[in-house]
């Protein structure tokens, strides 16, 4: 239908037609005036030679005719704009409600594609950035992109597939010295890193390959934005020593405004991998670099397969089973946020759709209203393509109004985007109204128009100008288009908004599920910060640093308002990445298993409230002389002990055997939406640790956890005065912020599923409104008749009952085939779900139903003599 429409508006506009025009014109006067010549006594050739002489020559007249045609067309399109505007302010309710429905459909799309545009569309901000690839080995899907130092070293050595590759990672460092002491994010790089990405330094320069070496000179790299936080933009910090670790460092480079990679950091710092082949093993790096001209990401995943299987030294043993992953840069920095983005953006679209359908309600009703009008502008000359014209060019004023509106909500929701978005998708930041985004709004505001105006202006040009002018009465006209359409856009707009309604129900009861899976602990009441003093002062396994740990301990059990407290090295929810480690049970053969070592000091499953499921945690007996103990995880337990009793069993790491004599609940370590893996708890007073944990459970309630923030900052400070005091906030606070994507993705599903729900309600109601008014002479003769107000009610919401359920019927088969694309951003919730269809279905059928009840509940008021004298 609206393929014949177009094609007709524009057959219509074609320029045959103009010319076919312009020439009868041109040859009336040219007849004219050769007969004036002959007249006169001119000649037949002679008359017409004059006349075309008159006329300056056949090509001149046809442009002449041409530049008038052009001028008439101008001056139509003004006279249709200056009386749409001035018919559209007769009506305010109407031009405000149809708006505001396109200003929330465009809105919502050009934000959510502002976001698409920062982070799917738009390229990385470094040379030639499709050339950028990471690559990292794997065994299984689940394994993660870091690459063993060594083969590294062997990739960038033999690789044939790269113009540069280079590593890096992150981490932390302390920077003390002149003002308050401060923990800093810092990347740690290899020299390539910068050349690799195409990006230089905007002050100094990047590392050279002699600094990136085990014994090379202590430089550093600040980010624009840390040195103009803390050394306030000065040119002549580069060349500056500032201490980081307690290491003097000197400042050799800033990076450009804006430069992140891998991640929003304050530092780098030369990664000085080593190649002698000592301890180079436990490095792990990511890796980065930039293709050869016309060379696949295909052809270099088999040239570096080629030299991992050849060196056979990433994992003991070989590599025979080891693959290689090679992807564009930019979908690794995208990640999992491309298929919740999209989602995202096919539910605005809908929301678009329903606010056309909305619009193409209200225009009909109105069009229908205006068929006298119509009627009379066709019995004095207005062609059916005129008046299609005309009402398109009113629907079209709407959808420019209605795409500034919406762009202005755009701009301000695409802050709103960007201020609660928790951290984790990449460059999300960026997203802003540009060109590209202004020119999709420009787009989307004009086939809007043409959508939500179609149908009206086709409807409109149908004007039987006999049947209409012979109404006595204008209110009245027939409409009977509009009757059969409007009933079609309706259930249109229950079908659409049903399937928006349906996915968010899906993302609500997933996230209600995630928030109710066992955690394995108990956050509330519990604080917690990290401690980690500088590695010069305090060496790794040093007396030292166990006293700096034991003193810090010590200090926080005797705070008052503490219930107790204890060190761990990792905590809950903190989405470390398990490491495959091998170790051997006693009286079996060497076992390769993928788990993680926690060390604790006594008390920590007291301090977390973790379950004890059989033996006993460890205690302040297992001390540095005291045989070494391990506590098991259920996860380890059955992974390893099936359907046996683990307590006294040994398991020995290198050299030393460790008794298991706990096993204890499993504790969500990934992440709530993560599975469980083994884990194994051994005893900080025998196996130490750099960094740790300080966890604190306040005697009373969360609130009283927090005002412990202030003074453990003291006791940590006043212990160590250099030392930065690190992330210290609640245990709740943790579990919240690991679950923010998804409470942030459910959001907005949320409320585009609620602003989809609006506007449907708003074109239930228009359309019920309309159908009554169109049959109040009906009504009114059925109650002179004898019918109660019952029986209207009843028959006007069975009306709109009828239409809502078979929107409702169309919406759920739509859905059963469309959520199956959010399966994967869906926790323990089937995408079938059959209980939130249902839930869904009838909320929306109740909706409908008070949508029904407003306008037949005002039909019933009806004065049958008013109806019957005003018809």
């Amino acid at each position: 239908m609206l393929r014949k429409l177009f094609h007709r508006l524009c057959a219509q506009l074609r320029r045959g037609k103009v010319e076919r025009e312009m020439d009868a014109e041109m040859r009336f006067h040219l007849e004219m005036e050769t007969a004036e010549n002959i007249r006169r006594g001119m000649s037949e050739e002679e008359a017409r030679r004059a006349a075309l002489r008159s006329f300056g020559g056949v090509e001149q007249t046809k442009e002449v005719y041409r530049d008038i045609a052009r001028f008439r067309r101008l001056e139509d399109l003004w006279q249709d704009l200056r009386y749409g505007a001035r018919m559209l302010l007769k009506q305010p309710g109407f031009t405000l409600v149809a708006v505001l429905a396109l200003a929330l459909g465009i809105g919502a799309n050009t934000a959510i594609f502002s976001v698409v545009n920062a982070v799917l569309l738009r390229p990385l901000p470094y040379a030639d950035p499709d050339r950028l690839v990471t690559a990292s080995p794997y065994r299984n899907a689940t394994d993660g992109y870091t690459v063993l130092s060594p083969d590294f070293l062997d990739w960038r050595a033999q690789s044939q597939s790269f113009e540069r590759i280079a590593a890096y990672t992150s981490g932390s460092a302390d920077l003390t010295g002149s003002g308050e002491p401060e923990r800093l994010t810092a990347g740690l790089v290899s020299a390539e890193l910068f050349s690799t990405l195409g990006v230089s330094p905007a002050f100094g320069r990047g590392f050279t390959t002699m600094e990136d070496q085990p014994n090379g000179a202590p430089v550093v790299i600040l980010s624009h934005r840390l040195w103009q936080r803390r050394f306030g933009g000065d040119p002549q910090s580069i060349g500056r020593a500032i201490t980081l670790d307690g290491q003097s460092r000197s400042v050799i480079g800033v990076m450009p405004p804006g430069f992140q990679f891998p991640a929003e950091l304050d530092v780098w710092l030369p990664l000085a991998l080593d190649t002698s082949g000592s301890g180079k093993r436990m490095v792990f790096v990511n890796v980065v670099g930039r293709l050869k001209p016309a060379m696949t990401p295909e052809a270099a995943r088999s040239d570096l397969t080629a030299i991992l299987r050849r060196m056979s030294r990433s994992i003991p043993n070989n590599n025979s089973d080891v693959q290689v992953r090679v992807i564009k840069l930019h979908e690794r920095l995208v990640g999992d946020a491309q298929r919740a983005l999209l989602a995202m953006f096919g539910a605005v679209a809908f929301i678009l759709l329903i606010a056309c359908a909305n619009v193409a309600n209200l225009l009909l009703a109105r069009a229908s209203a205006r068929q006298k009008e119509m009627a009379i502008r066709a019995a004095v000359g207005a062609g059916r393509l005129r008046l299609a014209r005309q009402l398109l060019t009113e629907s079209l004023s709407l959808s420019v109004v209605g795409g500034g509106a919406g762009l202005a909500l755009a701009t301000w929701g695409v802050k709103l985007l960007v201020r609660i978005n928790p951290e984790g998708v990449a460059r999300l930041q960026e997203s802003g109204v540009d060109g590209r985004v202004l020119g999709f709004t420009c787009a989307v505001a004009v086939l809007t128009g043409l959508l939500a105006g179609v149908f009206p202006a086709l409807q409109a040009s149908k004007t039987d100008v006999n049947e209409t002018l012979k109404a006595q009465s204008a209110a009245r006209p027939s409409g009977g288009g509009a009757r059969r359409t409007l009933p079609s856009l309706m259930i249109a707009e229950i079908a659409l908004a049903l399937v928006l309604a349906v996915g968010a129900g899906l993302m609500i009861k997933s996230f209600m599920r995630l928030l109710a899976v066992p955690k394995g602990f108990n956050p509330e009441c519990v604080l917690t910060l990290v401690l980690s003093p500088s590695r010069a002062k305090y060496p790794s396994g040093s007396p030292q640093l166990r006293a700096y740990y034991e003193e810090a301990l010590a200090r926080a059990q005797a705070m008052p308002g503490v219930q107790s407290a204890s060190l761990t090295s990792f905590l809950p929810l903190a989405g470390r990445t398990f490491r495959k480690m091998g170790f051997q049970i006693e009286g079996r053969g060497p076992i390769e298993g993928e788990f993680e070592v926690n060390c604790i000091s006594p008390g920590y499953f007291g301090t977390m409230v973790l379950e004890m499921r059989s033996g006993r945690p460890i205690t302040d007996q297992d001390g540095a002389g005291a045989p070494q103990v391990t506590v098991i995880n259920e996860t380890f337990a059955r992974s390893f002990f099936p359907g046996e009793n683990p307590i006294g069993r040994r398991l020995l790491f290198g050299q030393t055997p460790k008794t298991i004599v706990g096993v204890v609940g499993d504790t969500r370590q990934f992440g709530l939406d993560q599975e469980v893996e083994p884990e194994i708890y051994t005893s900080f007073l025998q196996d130490g640790g750099y960094s740790m944990r300080l966890v604190v459970r306040s005697a009373s309630n969360q609130s009283s956890a927090a005002s412990l923030v202030a003074a453990i900052r003291d006791q940590v400070r006043a212990l160590e005065p250099n030392e930065p005091v690190n992330q210290v906030i609640t245990m709740d606070q943790r579990l919240s912020d690991s679950v923010a994507q998804r409470r942030y993705r459910t959001l907005l599903f949320g409320v585009f599923a609620a602003v989809a729900l609006v506007i449907a309600t708003v074109g239930i109601y228009g359309v019920i409104s309309y159908a009554v008014s169109q049959r109040t002479h009906e009504i009114g003769i059925r109650m002179a008749l004898g019918a109660q107000a019952g029986d209207v009610l009843r028959m006007v919401i069975g009306q709109g009952m009828r239409l809502t359920l078979i929107g409702v019927a169309l919406g759920v088969a739509a859905a059963l085939g469309l959520t199956r694309a959010i399966d994967s951003l869906l926790i323990n919730v089937s995408a079938t779900d059959p209980v939130t269809f249902v839930s869904v279905t009838l909320l929306l059928v109740f909706v409908a139903l008070i949508a029904c009840y407003i306008p037949a509940r005002r039909a019933t008021k009806v004065d049958p003599l008013i109806a019957l004298r005003t018809e």
